[in-house]
């Protein structure tokens, strides 16, 4: 079973969507041959070279934990992910940089977080915030307490951008256009889902997200499905 993932912006691992995330893993432990995260994964994720958030670390250690049974967890970079070295490769996550092209049962699946497609006002100008070499080295100045707590709160400011109709558009035009070359689109980005068919057997598919919808999808044998997590409440 591939799982796709997308848009939890955890800023600490006491939060709900993170409690409902580490949850939806256990879950899936058994069942699960890859995890695929399409990127905003973290609120903000500005890696150091000696430190990293300590509210990151739980959700790191159930991945990590995947990655040690030997499945693969894949990592597509979105917008939050600013800038990236070697922690996460250590930890045995196959990071891509720029969306990739994967095969799962024979067919071709396009990946990509989606950002690079928003082409409105904010999403732009925060793309190339994020992006500056010179804005990288001026942050490193400050101390990762008073960094990670001001980049958090500008982060927060960009995802609440609301979604609108012409990011829709544009993502489903996008898909549509590499459509042409593979067998499934999956992106994020937007946090809405999305299941989309097409004739030849085609499909668009946006993730979702793990803020307020509790989105994946799942291929299994053959068959490509959009599922919402609402778990049972456990037995005391």
């Amino acid at each position: 079973m591939h799982v796709f993932i997308s848009d939890a912006h955890i800023r600490t691992d006491k939060s709900h969507r993170c409690q409902m995330l580490l949850r939806f893993l256990r879950d899936i432990r058994p069942r699960l041959t890859n995890l695929y995260i399409l990127g905003d994964l973290f609120e903000f994720w500005f890696e150091y070279n000696l430190v990293f958030p300590k509210d990151y670390f739980t959700p790191l250690a159930a991945l990590y934990n995947l990655i040690r049974d030997g499945k693969q967890v894949h990592y597509v970079l979105g917008n939050h992910e600013v800038t990236i070295g070697n922690f996460l490769k250590n930890f045995g996550f196959v990071v891509h940089a720029e969306p990739t092209t994967v095969e799962i049962d024979g067919k071709r699946i396009f990946l990509a977080h989606g950002n690079k497609i928003d082409k409105r006002l904010w999403t732009t100008f925060w793309d190339g915030l994020l992006s500056s070499k010179f804005n990288h080295m001026l942050y490193r100045w400050l101390h990762p307490d008073i960094g990670i707590f001001f980049a958090q709160g500008i982060a927060y400011l960009s995802r609440k951008q609301h979604t609108s109709d012409r990011l829709m558009s544009m993502l489903e035009s996008y898909a549509l256009h590499r459509l042409r070359d593979v067998d499934v689109v999956i992106l994020g980005h937007s946090h809405s889902p999305v299941f989309k068919e097409y004739p030849g057997k085609k499909y668009y598919i946006n993730a979702g997200d793990w803020v307020d919808n509790f989105s994946y999808v799942v291929i299994d044998g053959g068959k490509i499905s959009l599922r919402y997590y609402n778990p049972l409440p456990r037995k005391s």
